[in-house]
């Protein structure tokens, strides 16, 4: 028998440089009955985004600026992210982490796992610049 308990709390990552920042609050804003954990990566926080997470009274941020998957030269950064999230996983203690990235959904989670693909960079890169990406982000 599988356990059928609705999901109370849920850890989310979010993206601060990209659309993955709206999405995470539609997200939360859509289920205000769930306590989000929103951990932020990629760039500082910006005020303009700190206020609009605030209005969520159903979100508690845990801002930082590791550095992404697909930015330059990530992976350092990644695995101190890594180390970071499953430390916000221990205090928040979240019936499910939902990733919007990939680098971090083979980590050792205490919680079922849901990876939301958004896009790649090598589609995004021929979607809005018409060309190929750079080798580097092969």
């Amino acid at each position: 028998m599988t356990d059928q308990r609705e999901p109370k709390r849920i850890l989310m990552t979010a993206d601060t440089v990209g659309g993955v920042w709206t999405y995470a609050l539609e997200l939360a804003r859509a289920l205000p009955q769930i306590e989000f954990a929103l951990a932020t990566m990629g760039a500082p926080i910006t005020a303009e985004q700190r206020a609009e997470a605030s209005q969520l009274p159903n979100v508690q941020l845990f801002p930082s600026s590791y550095a992404l998957e697909w930015m330059d030269d990530p992976w350092a950064e990644v695995d101190r992210a890594g180390d970071w999230l499953i430390e916000i996983a221990r205090e928040f203690n979240p019936d499910i982490v939902h990733l919007n990235g990939y680098a971090h959904a083979n980590l050792r989670w205490a919680a079922p796992v849901l990876v939301v693909a958004h896009s790649d960079v090598l589609s995004w890169w021929a979607a809005v610049k018409n060309c190929e990406a750079p080798r580097g982000y092969a």
